[in-house]
């Protein structure tokens, strides 16, 4: 089938996100690329995003609202996926936005390359940016373009910058998702879109990136995702632990290092709010890889922090946490 006749489903998770789902949305729908399903899954919104959705499907026959009582993110993905009824799929964060020209490149690369996933870059932007005010600015970082080997595609999902585990920086072939019945675990709370694009990735037979900038992403700070509970986000512990059983040998250093790195985090913020829970697990996992760890960082502030967190966190976190908050004074 040509790829002009191929429809694509934009998946949109909806929680309370009233103040950016228009622009969101009026980016989807001014795609250059108009064969497109919009699927807004509302999950049991209080602050009048519910009502937007029904207002967008109102307005546009591309355009499925979808209501559920709250769930959390993974259900709300996993409800759109059942859904959806394009051949690829795009998922994107109520409160963030694409370029114009997103879905017509996507779907010409992976046709070009004959792929069934593609990874491509995005911009981070502030809170209160308006969509119309970023374009020039320069991406994140910079990631490589072309056909990835299976590990090259596991090491950028799996890295601590670049692409990283997001799964709205990628795009999905729904034939290979229920071929391979995947969905997100919506028991995993933390990393489980890392989770599902590891899954993915090892399914996929060619994957192709480019370090073209169609995403923006909106450095939102009362987002789901920036707030952490340190109980719930132990379940990113497990989801390491899942992808260790299923990665090649190959790729179970960039694991380990994904792992390492993450316990640092976690360590680090226990002693910031001075609460030792879980603070022995995170610390085992953290001594146990912290070599994978270094051979994949090369800012010399990680490696400190890494270095300090795995023989003496008790002693340089709150020297770090102090000088941090000193910096910020």
């Amino acid at each position: 089938m040509n790829e002009k006749n191929q429809l694509v489903s934009l998946i949109v998770p909806v929680y309370n996100a009233r103040d950016y789902l228009d622009t969101c949305v009026d980016s989807l729908l001014h795609q250059t690329y108009a064969d497109i399903q919009v699927i807004l899954v509302d999950d049991g919104s209080t602050d009048g995003s519910a009502d937007l959705c029904d207002v967008w499907a109102d307005r546009d026959a591309r355009v499925m609202a979808v209501h559920q009582t709250n769930g959390g993110v993974s259900t709300a993905r996993n409800t759109g996926l059942d859904a959806a009824t394009g051949e690829w799929l795009e998922f994107v964060d109520a409160d963030d936005w694409i370029e114009k020209e997103t879905v017509e490149e996507l779907l010409g690369l992976v046709h070009d390359r004959h792929a069934q996933m593609a990874i491509f870059n995005y911009r981070s932007v502030p809170a209160d940016a308006a969509s119309n005010t970023v374009r020039a600015q320069e991406p994140d970082y910079r990631i490589p373009s072309g056909i990835l080997s299976r590990k090259d595609a596991l090491d950028c999902i799996l890295a601590y910058s670049g692409v990283k585990g997001y799964v709205w920086n990628k795009f999905f072939s729904r034939a290979l998702i229920e071929q391979e019945k995947l969905r997100f675990d919506s028991q995993i709370s933390m990393c489980e879109d890392l989770l599902f694009n590891v899954e993915y990735a090892l399914s996929s037979t060619v994957t192709v990136s480019t370090n073209r900038c169609l995403y923006n992403y909106r450095n939102n700070p009362n987002s789901t995702s920036h707030k952490v509970n340190l109980e719930s986000v132990t379940t990113c512990l497990e989801a390491h632990e899942r992808m260790m059983t299923i990665v090649p040998k190959e790729s179970k250093s960039s694991v380990l290092a994904s792992y390492a790195i993450l316990a640092e985090e976690l360590l680090l913020r226990t002693y910031a709010i001075d609460d030792p829970s879980h603070r022995d697990e995170y610390r085992k996992v953290l001594r146990k890889y912290w070599w994978h760890a270094l051979k994949r960082l090369h800012s010399p502030r990680y490696w400190m922090r890494i270095l300090g967190g795995t023989f003496c966190p008790s002693l340089f976190y709150p020297i770090w946490n102090r000088a941090k908050g000193k910096h910020r004074a």
